[in-house]
């Protein structure tokens, strides 16, 4: 589970910016909140809400690319440029991004930062720390920092027990657990699972789903692919039981799915049950707001199952406010949510604020140079627990609206 995270000098936000998933006891008392394995508290939602161009998906950004660089930067091959940008005015763009990130495994709260620029990680280090009934205690796990004039990194890895060959594939611009994972090493497959377990439909070029990207369309033949594994029947079952809450007549879907010259085909037929009839309607007839459904449901469910965190940017295209409500409470609710998962959004369904707390609320706006800057509800004085956000923030007490 994410404890918290922040960035400077990342992308747009040029100012060292926080988003935060703790909350004390003046949180209320509710289904929105959990008591994580290390006694502290926790939202197991998070929204930033804000204009267009603001920096929302800028800010979602940040848990994929860790996810990327802890996981797959491996893959990368090894002289390539690392997927990130600074902010582009003033010096900033000569100048190194900070990254880090607190998540919990096992009741132990774990500290990873990152010192990066397009050309190779800078400095990576993780913190363990470890709460005794009279302090909270850091105790460093391993770190590398470059040193420019040795052309090196002096690694600090007494606690981690790096294997043995592991120097020889250590590289710029591939995170220390993607190079030890391959090697089996216990520790470092730790937080290689727990990262690989977080799902997002951001990348670097922003939200997957924009139509003015290449290959917007391989999101729904991935939740085809996905849904069409047996080992996801599961999951599938319970897609079709919320799509046919959803979708009137909508009862199920099949998928079938052949290799032709080295490329995937998945073909999709759609029941729809109407009194004693039931037809297969072919999927490009559906509506965009169903295809966007599979997507999201796809996602969302394997979350939910895993105990893990959901990235999801443009969160209510294609759909109904009230559709959006009823995927926002698949995290609430105890019966649903068993294993708190949580989820981290951006929408522009502003109802959704009615139903969120003030710590669950992240603001975002762009300032007259260019900076993103984003705040918790929590932060702005005067804002009452019993305040009703949706009408407050239409009405700009709060900033963070467009200014036309």
């Amino acid at each position: 589970m994410i404890h918290s995270f922040s960035c400077k000098n990342f992308y747009s936000f040029k100012d060292l910016t926080t988003i935060d998933f703790t909350v004390n006891e003046k949180a209320p008392q509710n289904d929105g909140y959990f008591k994580a394995g290390s006694d502290i508290r926790l939202s197991k939602i998070e929204t930033v809400i804000g204009p267009n161009a603001s920096g929302k998906t800028n800010l979602l950004k940040i848990l994929p690319f860790l996810k990327w660089l802890i996981v797959n930067s491996f893959n990368a091959p090894p002289n390539s440029p690392l997927p990130i940008k600074p902010f582009l005015f003033g010096n900033n763009k000569n100048e190194a991004s900070e990254l880090s990130v607190d998540f919990e495994i096992d009741g132990n709260i774990y500290c990873y930062k990152f010192t990066l620029n397009e050309k190779q990680i800078l400095s990576e280090e993780i913190y363990v720390k470890n709460k005794t009934t009279e302090k909270v205690t850091s105790k460093k796990v391993f770190s590398r920092v470059w040193d420019e004039k040795g052309n090196k990194y002096e690694l600090n890895d007494k606690m981690f027990n790096l294997p043995k060959g592991y120097e020889s594939l250590m590289r710029t611009n591939a995170s220390i657990v993607s190079v030890a994972s391959r090697f089996e090493h216990k520790q470092s497959l730790d937080f290689f699972n727990y990262w690989q377990k977080i799902e997002t439909n951001v990348v670097e070029a922003g939200w997957i789903g924009d139509h003015l990207l290449p290959n917007t369309n391989q999101q729904l033949i991935d939740a085809f692919d996905f849904f069409s594994e047996e080992k996801n029947a599961h999951i599938k079952a319970e897609a079709e039981k919320l799509l046919s809450q959803f979708d009137l007549g909508l009862d199920s879907f099949e998928i079938e799915k052949e290799k032709k010259e080295n490329k995937l085909n998945i073909n999709v037929r759609v029941a729809h049950t109407f009194g004693s009839e039931k037809e297969y309607i072919p999927m490009q007839y559906e509506s965009s707001g169903t295809k966007q459904l599979f997507v999201l449901l796809k996602t969302i469910l394997l979350v939910l199952a895993n105990g893990s965190v959901a990235i999801l940017d443009e969160f209510d295209v294609n759909l109904h406010p009230e559709v959006v409500l009823a995927l926002f409470d698949l995290f609430m609710q105890p019966e649903t949510n068993p294993n708190n998962a949580q989820l981290l959004f951006s929408s522009h369904s502003h109802q959704i604020l009615s139903k969120l707390d003030k710590y669950q609320i992240m603001l975002t706006e762009k300032n007259e140079q260019g900076e993103s800057e984003a705040w918790r509800l929590d932060d702005v004085t005067g804002v009452r627990a019993d305040d009703n956000y949706y009408s407050k923030y239409i009405a700009g007490a709060y900033g963070a609206v467009p200014k036309l």
